[in-house]
């Protein structure tokens, strides 16, 4: 029973955190999975691995976009952790597609430690 009460907390406190990181106005930051300054695009399933990063891109408009761009992880206190490239790739309207995003700085286990993500993402 202790243990329950105590996951509970820890989750309520994770989500709390999580909500006050997300909670400023950064360009190019993910909210809710939605890629804010790129309308249309958000992100599925993502799967840290020790030399990338694997998730699903999903484009909810109608109109095919290259896609791709740069993803920095933060820890804490601001510090940039990991950073991952994607390589532009097109995305069909209306359907998703797999990105394997390369780790050029730190690895995928820090990456999941992160306590933020900055996604500065460019698209044509």
């Amino acid at each position: 029973m202790r243990f329950r009460g105590m996951f509970r907390i820890f989750c309520v406190g994770m989500a709390i955190v999580l909500a006050l990181s997300f909670s400023g106005a950064v360009s190019g930051a993910v909210k809710d999975n939605i890629i804010e300054d790129v309308p249309g695009f958000r992100f599925e399933n993502i799967v840290y691995a020790w030399d990338k990063i694997i998730l699903d891109v999903v484009n909810m408009t109608h109109d095919n976009g290259l896609f791709g761009g740069t993803m920095i992880f933060l820890d804490h206190r601001g510090r940039p952790t990991a950073k991952a490239v994607l390589l532009p790739k097109k995305v069909a309207g209306m359907s998703a597609e797999r990105y394997t995003a390369h780790l050029v700085e730190g690895s995928g286990e820090a990456a999941r430690r992160a306590s933020r993500v900055i996604w500065d993402f460019g698209t044509r």
